[in-house]
Formats: C-alpha cells, sequence, structure tokens
C-alpha cells in the first residue's frame, strides 16, 4: 500500500503497532479520526496514545486477568496527558461461557431541532447526516442555538500562542 508522506491515512480507531517485553503488551496508536467518539472528551487527529497490558496474578502464579494503562496525549484537545489504569478480571476460560461481540452504537437518541431526542423502532424523521470528519455536535450547536450570532473578528481569545 502507497501513502502520500511519512505516515498512512488515518483510520476511525487509529493504527496500533505493539511489542512483548516479557509477559507485557506495550502498544502505540496514531492516525486516529479525531472527534469521533460520543461519551468521550473531546480529541483532535493529533491524539495518540501508548498503552501497556499485563497480566494480574496471585501469589502462586495464577492468571487471574489483565492490568491495563493507557496514557492519551493530545497537544490540540489536551492540557496535559490523562492516564487511565483499569483492571479486567477473568471470568471464564477459552471453552466457557459466551463471547463478547464488540458491535458500534446502536443509535436510540436523534438529534431533532437541537435537542437529543429518544425515538422508538417505526417514528420517522428528517436528518442531516453529520460530517463525522468535523465536529458534529458543534455544527448542531451553532445551527439550533446561536442563530443571528457571530463569530468574533480578530484574534482568538483563547489561543495560547
Amino acid at each position: 500500500m502507497r501513502y502520500r508522506g511519512s505516515v498512512p491515512p488515518s483510520r476511525w480507531y487509529g493504527e496500533t503497532i505493539g511489542f512483548w517485553d516479557e509477559d507485557a503488551l506495550i502498544t502505540w496508536t496514531s492516525n486516529i479520526q479525531g472527534w469521533m467518539v460520543h461519551g468521550a472528551f473531546e480529541y483532535s487527529n493529533k491524539m495518540q496514545t501508548i498503552e501497556v497490558y499485563t497480566p494480574n496474578r496471585d501469589a502462586s502464579g495464577k492468571f487471574l486477568g489483565l492490568n491495563h494503562e493507557a496514557v492519551f496525549y493530545d497537544p490540540e484537545a489536551l492540557v496535559e496527558p490523562v492516564r487511565i489504569v483499569r483492571n479486567y478480571v477473568k471470568t471464564s476460560g477459552f471453552d466457557q461461557g459466551d463471547p463478547y461481540v464488540f458491535i458500534d452504537c446502536v443509535q436510540t437518541i436523534f438529534p431533532v431541532n437541537g435537542r437529543s431526542t429518544p425515538l422508538t423502532p417505526g417514528n420517522v424523521l428528517e436528518y442531516e447526516v453529520p460530517d463525522m470528519y468535523g465536529r458534529p455536535w458543534a455544527h448542531i450547536w451553532e445551527k439550533y442555538f446561536e442563530q443571528g450570532m457571530e463569530k468574533p473578528e480578530g484574534e482568538d481569545i483563547f489561543s495560547f500562542d
């Protein structure tokens, strides 16, 4: 595959490379599509993460689950890196229990006149497809709640330059 420049084009969830250091898996993710995830802080196309997965074991060495540490770096959206540490507990073996099935969000709340509105199956609505490469919530806010307002001209008062 050929790319323009030194990095491949962005993907929704980014591109990850990793390596093993004994029983620790260390990964680096970049080329993340900015502004994509609802329920999370706003982030830019410059977001990168470093993640470390290590086993949690009891005193006898039995595997109990995974420790996951993630550090989020984003020079445009974050004042400083964000660190999250969490533990996953092993609930069954590979041959037991149901597998976890990953799905994207099944939408039940839609923007109706700029407001989040729960809708049930069978409802019909006029829907403007959001620009997922932009900031869709900012567009909705400006369209429905900033009519007649004008953005200030000149220097950005929030710039730290």
